[in-house]
């Protein structure tokens, strides 16, 4: 839901490296891919004011190439450049229409943007694509489109698309047990959270854990809630939700 999240997925949604037809020349070409193989490594690395660097190197070689124009989507996001984001996936979609992962990117910045019925636009486009390889992906953005309007009941239909296709999906089953929170089913949003907790460890993200103190506390369940909020504050004491977790923690003791 969070740049941070996605600096954590960032390798999963970096594509091989195969580049389109163009009208460039041969060398520049060949030259593009190597500066692009050398930006999108950085960009795996977290190393951003490198990757662009060498993605806009690429650019300007092959400036038609929408592997390129992807990756500089990726990069500016990173760089929390939102703007810069969205014209450089609009441009590889553009570029290239049946480029599926472009158009969920770019549908993903659209949410940051808060132009969500444009997102859901792209992802319906996205999910009609019987060939993407990571639908889950898409009905994840589609559900924090939703989610982001407000609209929870169509939110967690969404999530529940996401983890039906995936249970091991970290940002799916957290926003999937939220959903069920803002719809105040606090014993399925638990369970939910609960799972996430699990499923989110490895990518250390905070999230579900808070969510789920705040479950428990709406439920009644003071020792839980405390104990989850403890989790957050000793696992996760530079998080997001740390401050948060502090203030629960004062008002429930």
């Amino acid at each position: 839901m969070r740049a941070e999240f996605w600096r954590r997925a960032t390798p999963a949604l970096l594509l091989s490296l195969a580049l389109s037809a163009c009208s460039t020349t041969r060398k520049e070409v060949e030259e593009a891919e190597l500066h692009m193989r050398i930006g999108t490594s950085f960009l795996s690395q977290g190393n951003y004011p490198n990757a662009l660097r060498e993605l806009l190197i690429a650019e300007k070689l092959d400036p038609k190439n929408a592997l390129v124009q992807n990756n500089l989507g990726l990069a500016y996001f990173l760089r929390e450049r939102l703007d810069l984001s969205a014209r450089h996936l609009r441009r590889a979609v553009e570029l290239a229409p049946d480029f599926t992962e472009a158009r969920n990117n770019y549908a993903r910045v659209l949410i940051e943007l808060t132009r969500y019925d444009q997102a859901i636009a792209e992802l319906k486009t996205v999910l009609n694509d019987l060939t993407y390889g990571d639908p889950a992906k898409a009905w994840v953005n589609l559900g924090m489109a939703y989610f982001r309007k407000g609209d929870y009941g169509m939110a967690k239909e969404k999530f529940s698309q996401a983890v039906q296709i995936n249970r091991d999906h970290c940002l799916g089953q957290t926003l999937y047990g939220r959903s069920l929170l803002e719809l105040k089913q606090f014993e399925a949003a638990a369970h939910a959270l609960d799972n996430a907790v699990v499923i989110c460890r490895p990518a250390q993200f905070d999230e579900p854990y808070y969510f789920s103190g705040l479950t428990y506390y709406r439920l009644g369940r003071t020792s839980s809630a405390v104990a989850r909020m403890e989790e957050v504050l000793k696992l996760y004491p530079n998080g997001l939700y740390a401050k948060r977790a502090e203030s629960m923690l004062k008002l429930m003791k």
